[in-house]
């Protein structure tokens, strides 16, 4: 159960597009800088979030989400959270799907990707969940109440965290949310009855309504 003192919103922002992005190659941990449209992305988001007040920035430390975070929150550095990362996909970074569709441990890896860890070191996307639980939760217990968190992060996190927050236990990979790059999902945290801070309400999800034209295109 969620403290009555936690925070009360928690904008999720997916990072702004990469060249593996646009050419479908699984980035996971490894450090891919925005494009010049990814970079553009950003300073439309910057132009939607100008309005937010005295928010908490926080952002995974991957090089795409904290350029994005830069570009928007231009006043501000992130602090950077090593929980928010993306999944770890271990052997099956920098390929595209039909590369690790030849993989000899593919077929193994996907046939339960949420509870089988992917080779060469990589990570079950139930580790993914319960790294991103476990900051959510100290959020909750060190933001101030009525705090608004910002949060700059990646698709399968994002994904992760809101499947998490609805009580989905086995969220299948390829079949969640779908989350565009620069795109704004938000939660708000309501008491229930007794006091408790616990009440989770999704408000929005994939708002990309900032962003000019379509430009992106839907990859993982």
């Amino acid at each position: 159960m969620l403290a009555a003192t936690c925070m009360e919103t928690l904008t999720l922002i997916r990072h702004a597009i990469t060249d593996w992005n646009q050419n479908g190659r699984f980035q996971g941990h490894t450090d891919v800088p925005l494009n010049d449209l990814g970079r553009e992305q950003a300073r439309q988001l910057g132009a939607r979030v100008h309005a937010f007040e005295d928010v908490r920035l926080v952002s995974s430390p991957s090089v795409r989400a904290v350029e994005t975070a830069r570009l928007a929150f231009d006043d501000r550095e992130p602090v950077l959270e090593p929980r928010l990362r993306e999944l770890n996909f271990g052997s099956f970074e920098g390929h595209t799907l039909d590369e690790n569709r030849r993989h000899p441990e593919w077929k193994t890896w996907f046939a339960d990707p949420y509870a089988r860890a992917a080779p060469g070191g990589g990570e079950a996307y139930r580790d993914l969940r319960g790294r991103v639980a476990d900051w959510l939760d100290e959020m909750h217990t060190h933001a101030d109440p009525g705090e608004h968190v910002v949060a700059v992060t990646h698709s399968g996190t994002i994904q992760m965290l809101l499947a998490h927050l609805v009580g989905v236990e086995h969220p299948r990979w390829r079949k969640r949310f779908y989350l565009r790059h620069a795109s704004i999902s938000r939660v708000r945290f309501r008491a229930d009855e007794d006091g408790n801070g616990g009440h989770a309400v999704i408000e929005r999800v994939n708002d990309a309504s900032h962003l000019a034209g379509d430009g992106d295109p839907f990859l993982e």
